[in-house]
C-alpha cells in the first residue's frame, strides 16, 4: 500500500470515529430538547456548515421571533474549529452557542480560547457562547424551571 493510501485509510477511519463521537454527544441534548417541548432541529443549516442540534423556542406571538440555541461537538481542541464553529453558528442565526465536548479537561481549553480572543469587538463571545460536556449538561435536568418551582410553591398548576 502506497503512502498516500495509507494516509488517506487513516484519515477516513479518523474522521468516523470524530462523526461516531458526535452523534454519542447530540443524543442526550437531542433527548433533553424534545423532553423539554422545543423544536429540536439535527444538523440546522442555512448554508454555513451545519449546527449539529438546533433548540427552537417560539415564543408564542408572531410579532416575537424565534430563538435559536445551537450546539456544536467539538472533538478534539484547536483554535480553528472553535472560531470555525462561532462563525457557522452565526451565519446560521443562532442566537446562543453552546459547545459539546467529551471530556471535562477540555472545557478549559475552549473557555481560555474563547476568553483570549479580542476583547474589542461588538460581540462578547463570553456572553454568546458557552462550554459543557454531556455530563454537565445531563446534571441540570432535574432542576425545575421558574414555572415549576412557582407552581410547586403555590399548589397551581401550570
Amino acid at each position: 500500500m502506497s503512502q498516500q493510501n495509507s494516509s488517506s485509510a487513516y484519515s477516513e477511519e479518523h474522521s468516523h470515529e470524530g462523526l461516531q463521537m458526535i452523534d454519542t454527544l447530540k443524543a442526550p441534548i437531542i433527548q433533553m430538547g424534545r423532553s423539554l417541548g422545543y423544536e429540536v432541529v439535527e444538523n440546522h443549516d442555512l448554508g454555513a456548515g451545519p449546527v449539529h442540534v438546533a433548540w427552537i423556542f417560539k415564543p408564542g406571538s408572531e410579532s416575537m421571533p424565534d430563538m435559536r440555541l445551537g450546539f456544536i461537538c467539538l472533538t478534539e481542541f484547536s483554535n480553528s474549529s472553535i472560531n470555525e464553529g462561532i462563525a457557522r453558528a452565526m451565519l446560521n442565526l443562532i442566537d446562543k452557542l453552546v459547545f459539546v465536548v467529551p471530556l471535562e479537561a477540555m472545557t478549559g481549553k475552549v473557555k481560555n480560547a474563547i476568553e483570549s480572543m479580542p476583547d474589542k469587538s461588538i460581540l462578547q463571545l463570553r456572553k454568546y457562547v458557552t462550554v459543557v460536556t454531556p455530563s454537565t449538561l445531563a446534571s441540570k435536568s432535574g432542576l425545575k424551571g421558574a414555572r415549576e418551582r412557582e407552581s410547586a410553591q403555590t399548589g397551581e398548576v401550570v
